[in-house]
């Protein structure tokens, strides 16, 4: 498949640009922590946007590749900050603070605290043979599996408490990646969590929770719910990581079974992008196409992981998957969720952290491309919700509301306007109204269809760059005053 050689590159200097003005301090990420599957936003009302800690393994893991790759010292560096916040975020008990994702700010989750020992488990393992200290990352990852068994063994969840099964919180991909701690921290300390505890728990998953017919798994929380598709790529993660470090074949056969699942069920969009389907209807047997996530950083990795080690079947798959990516990503660096909502959840610029791991993982030269053009404002829109994005400020309009936030506080969230310059934003019907002032560069990055227009009334001079529905990207030039752009212009 045809792609710009330095495609990857590029997104990726792109994301570490945007991910940067995030920064809150040394080693601290912020971000908006909302969940568009679940359609779970409650740290907007709690004005919250700080660290959350599952998102450390998509950045670890993504800045260690880099590092790796370009031999830049400031990639490993990044990576150490970021060990000493997580180990700065346990508490006493071994639980880490900020580990609930969407529902921060607050601690306990369960998948949420195994992804945090996966990250200072991924740089323990990196920095063995350099002659690093890393035995303080690995007691912070002791102290926190002592708790998993203290807190959370056979605890269960809402729907079924105190299960009678080898479990932890009885969800499939949240045990997994307790299991899979395990055995990587068995891997660098010799431990028997994995032997005692996380082998009966992936076992016991594969046998009972695994539905051979349809190739998915239920989901463990709701009677007769599968995973939904997007979490399948991340339980194929786990699998092809817990094959690579027990050699169990089992792992890896479910595995390649499931992504051929997902494979099958995939579809194009309106603009020729493979999607991953949302999930299937065992009653009416019959796969559920929307809403589809867009973000499928973890089943590219779990793809490049195959190929890194033989398996190429699904590399058309990887590359389709990555098109996609690549055409949904912001002119400042982010991601696009999905376009199904048609709503604030299809447009919020959450960290992506698994798509920066998975970009990084496939991207197989030395050296990042430099980037030409230097935007200082993003602005995407679905349905009636307008999000703009500048360096240091995000602002949502919903309707007559307007939220917003200042990047570097991880309590900076206002229910007023932030950004300076932006006078005018509605999205009626086909066309969108923009009057902004002082700004020199502008991303749209909602696709433009043949029949919509944008109409920017500018202060200045400035250089627009757009999204069109047949795959191009385009920039021109605006005059001061109103300038109106449609499709047919290009």
């Amino acid at each position: 498949m045809h792609r710009d050689p330095d495609a990857l590159g590029k997104s990726i200097s792109k994301y570490l640009n945007w991910i940067r003005t995030w920064k809150q301090g040394r080693g601290l990420y912020g971000g908006l922590h909302i969940h568009a599957y679940w359609k779970v936003d409650s740290v907007l009302e709690k004005r919250y946007q700080g660290v959350t800690v599952s998102k450390y393994i998509g950045l670890m893991n993504g800045f260690l590749e880099l590092h790796r790759k370009t031999g830049k010292r400031r990639f490993l560096k990044e990576c150490i900050d970021m060990a000493e916040t997580l180990r700065g975020l346990q508490d006493e008990n071994g639980c880490f603070e900020h580990s609930v994702s969407e529902f921060e700010p607050g601690k306990g989750g369960c998948v949420h605290n195994a992804l945090a020992d996966l990250a200072l488990l991924t740089l323990s393992d990196y920095l063995s043979s350099t002659g690093y200290e890393v035995s303080k990352y690995l007691e912070v990852v002791k102290r926190n599996l002592s708790w998993f068994m203290s807190y959370w063994w056979k605890r269960g969840n809402k729907w079924m408490r105190n299960p009678d099964f080898p479990c932890w919180c009885g969800v499939t991909n949240q045990d997994l990646a307790v299991a899979l701690a395990m055995a990587y921290y068995a891997k660098l300390c010799k431990d028997d969590y994995w032997k005692k505890y996380g082998r009966p728990v992936v076992d016991w998953y594969l046998e009972n929770y695994y539905h051979p017919r349809i190739r998915s798994f239920f989901r463990g929380d709701t009677e007769g719910f599968l995973e939904p598709a997007s979490y399948n790529g991340l339980i194929d993660y786990e699998l092809i990581q817990l094959y690579l470090l027990t050699g169990r074949e089992e792992y890896l056969e479910v595995a390649l079974e499931n992504i051929e699942y997902l494979k099958e069920n995939s579809w194009r969009d309106e603009y020729g992008f493979i999607r991953i389907h949302n999930n299937f209807d065992l009653r009416e047997k019959r796969a559920i196409r929307t809403p589809s996530i867009i973000t499928q950083g973890a089943l590219i990795s779990a793809l490049q992981m195959l190929e890194d080690i033989g398996i190429s079947s699904f590399k058309r798959f990887k590359e389709e998957l990555l098109r996609t990516v690549l055409f949904y990503q912001s002119g400042r660096g982010y991601f696009r969720i999905s376009n199904h909502y048609r709503n604030f959840l299809d447009i919020v610029p959450l960290m992506a952290s698994g798509v920066f791991e998975a970009l990084t993982r496939v991207w197989s030269s030395d050296k990042l491309p430099s980037l030409d053009e230097k935007i200082e404002v993003g602005i995407d829109y679905s349905g009636r919700d307008v999000l703009i994005d500048t360096n240091g400020y995000w602002q949502l309009h919903r309707g007559d509301q307007v939220v917003s936030g200042v990047k570097s506080d991880p309590n900076g969230i206002h229910f007023k306007p932030l950004i300076s310059g932006i006078r005018k934003v509605r999205v009626n019907g086909s066309s969108f109204t923009l009057k902004i002032s002082g700004f020199r560069s502008i991303s749209i990055d909602h696709v433009l269809e043949e029949d919509e227009r944008v109409i920017i009334e500018t202060n200045r001079e400035a250089i627009v760059y757009l999204k069109l529905f047949d795959g191009r990207r385009v920039k021109d030039v605006l005059k001061i005053g109103r300038n109106v752009i449609k499709y047919g212009d290009f």
